[in-house]
């Protein structure tokens, strides 16, 4: 059975005797829309009917609201503003073999059955390489490339041989600019598209015939891969028909691909997830941010202060929050300030609070944040802004356990765990004056010094997927996801800010995104504001080392294939690599 969009002519085949359609990543028909489930709906195979189940509801069919119903001829499914019509397709009629023999046998048969195994492979890994093999295998091919193509990047997946350097890059160039399977032949060069393609480029590589389609993802209308065959044999070039035969043979394995694709991102994703850890807010997954948690845990079963350090934006205040709550304070008063933010001339009655009648205004008693937090637990947060006169009743405070209030005569007993924060450097503002040697040994008994995000390897998709997630359900939102190409942007960038500054982008991006997927262009990252300045000489040699190494890694050391891919003579690309230092030992059998 085939489901066909009315709209777009998209078919999608029910290969397994279980078919699911919905929003998550793994059905065979992705859809889109508000109120499009996890899964919409399911087709099983019973004998030889076809049963289409909603899943708790029901589905819009030949314009009735079905929970269930068995498809027939051309039924009617209307889900997420598509159309899509169920056909029962007889066996397609057996091509004519050619006069060289390819497609003796059912093409199509043997298409499905490859298909059939790909799907079935736990090794998602090696589709790739099988996913060639069968290209190859239906279309008599002597040779053959497989590409992935991201941000219209080529990066090579495999190759038969593997050492195989007969490729066309203009070729290639021409199938993606055109989005559609090219044929050429030394005879005839390529239809319609003999300007595109360097004829010399192919010649002089001995090949004679070739075959080159993209594969496109037929969810999002994406190319995804490329897949490039050929034949070196004068006598037997391919031909208009077995074109049209790849171009359907490259549909579905474009199809395979991308769920192979989408199947192993997943795994990668379900492996980091299993490595992260956290509680609340504090979501981490780095063994950097595990040597500060596991410390934090030790300081929280005791009272001692604890001074928090750490560029501003690093999350300091997650981290206050996280030792209280696993403090045997858990449960009491967590009272955060920013001692920054308060005016000097109320600082005093803001921490200590104020008498009735202490000062013009004070017309009832003020109990201040150290008897708020009483029992529990008192964040000082950027507690280096304290001004020098006020340091001196704080450290009475601290060490007397007693507060007085302003305009009181009486001091009041308070049982408070001090932990402090800030983004200064406190020895230094001793040197100058600025903070008390004596205040600081007595907040320093232990310091937890936070990294920067840019230092916390793996922790910045994780934290980005952390804040979505939160943002979705506090802008009343639907899930949203973000694409591969905003991943690699997000931890390409040093983050000056920090989490802070993640967060604040995240949210941005969301808010200004008209579609529930974050792109590169919603995150409007900017500059780098830590990229080095160098030379132009060495900017220059920079740049050519990471396009070599780029180019050689997708090319698993291949010279020829890497100079290609560079658009320069072979020779040219070995002078650069000895006067740089690449070897391209480094890159074999390297998979990007």
């Amino acid at each position: 059975m085939i489901l066909k969009n009315k709209n777009s002519g998209e078919t999608y085949l029910m290969s397994h005797n279980v078919f699911t359609a919905g929003s998550g990543a793994v059905n065979n028909l992705m859809l889109s829309g508000d109120h499009i489930r996890k899964i919409h709906f399911q087709i099983l195979k019973q004998g030889s009917q076809f049963k289409l189940m909603a899943m708790n509801g029901t589905v819009e069919i030949n314009g009735a609201l079905l929970g269930e119903h068995v498809l027939d001829q051309g039924d009617e499914i209307k889900v997420g503003g598509e159309i899509f019509v169920a056909e029962f397709p007889q066996t397609p009629p057996v091509p004519a073999p050619s006069e060289n023999g390819a497609m003796a046998g059912n093409p199509y048969e043997r298409l499905l059955e490859g298909v059939i195994r790909l799907l079935d492979n736990p090794d998602k890994r090696r589709s790739s390489e099988e996913i060639l093999s069968l290209g190859m295998e239906l279309m008599e091919a002597d040779g053959g490339f497989l590409f992935s193509v991201e941000g219209g990047s080529l990066s090579l997946l495999c190759s038969v041989p593997e050492d195989n350097e007969s490729y066309s890059n203009s070729a290639v160039n021409a199938a993606l600019k055109n989005r559609e399977t090219l044929i050429w032949s030394a005879v005839d060069g390529a239809a319609g598209m003999a300007s595109e393609v360097s004829a010399q480029s192919i010649a002089h590589k001995n090949i004679h015939s070739i075959l080159v389609s993209p594969l496109v993802n037929r969810v999002s209308g994406q190319i995804i891969g490329l897949l490039y065959l050929h034949r070196k044999r004068p006598d037997s070039p391919f031909s208009e028909p077995q074109r049209k035969l790849f171009a359907q043979i490259s549909q579905l394995l474009g199809g395979v691909l991308g769920t192979n694709q989408t199947q192993i991102e997943q795994a990668e994703r379900i492996e980091t997830l299993k490595e992260i850890k956290g509680s609340g807010d504090l979501v981490y997954s780095s063994p950097e941010m595990g040597k500060v948690v596991d410390s934090a845990k030790r300081a929280a079963v005791s009272n001692v202060p604890v001074l928090i350090t750490g560029e501003t934006g690093t999350g300091k205040d997650v981290l206050a929050s996280f030792i209280h709550n696993h403090s045997t304070r858990q449960g009491k008063p967590f009272i955060a300030v920013n001692c920054g933010a308060i005016p000097e001339n109320l600082i005093e009655s803001e921490l200590f609070g104020h008498e009735k009648g202490a000062f013009t205004g004070a017309t009832a008693l003020q109990r201040g944040l150290f008897e708020q937090a009483n029992g529990g637990t008192l964040f000082l947060d950027e507690v280096g802004e304290l001004p020098v006169l006020m340091q001196v009743k704080f450290l009475r405070a601290l060490q007397s356990a007693r507060i007085r209030r302003v305009g009181g005569n009486e001091e009041v007993p308070v049982d408070v765990r001090i932990i402090a924060a800030t983004n200064r450097d406190l020895t230094a503002e001793i040197r100058e004056g600025r903070f008390r040697e004596d205040l600081y040994y007595r907040l320093n008994l232990v310091q937890l010094r936070l990294p920067p995000l840019r230092d916390r390897e793996g922790d910045t998709l994780v934290l980005a997927t952390h804040i979505l997630k939160k943002a979705c359900a506090s802008f009343n939102m639907n899930a949203a996801a973000l694409t591969r190409a905003a991943e690699k942007a997000l931890l390409k960038y040093t983050w000056p800010g920090n989490v802070r500054e993640l967060e604040n982008k995240i949210q941005k991006a969301l808010l200004n995104s008209s579609s529930r997927v974050i792109d590169v262009e919603s995150l409007d990252l900017p500059e780098d504001p830590d990229r080095e300045l160098l030379s132009l000489k060495a900017a220059r040699e920079q740049a050519e080392a990471q396009a070599i190494n780029l180019a050689l890694s997708k090319a698993r050391g291949n010279l020829t294939l890497a100079a290609s891919f560079l658009g320069i003579d072979r020779k040219v690309l070995r002078d650069i690599m000895e006067r740089l230092g690449i070897k391209k030992e480094d890159f074999k059998g390297s998979k990007e």
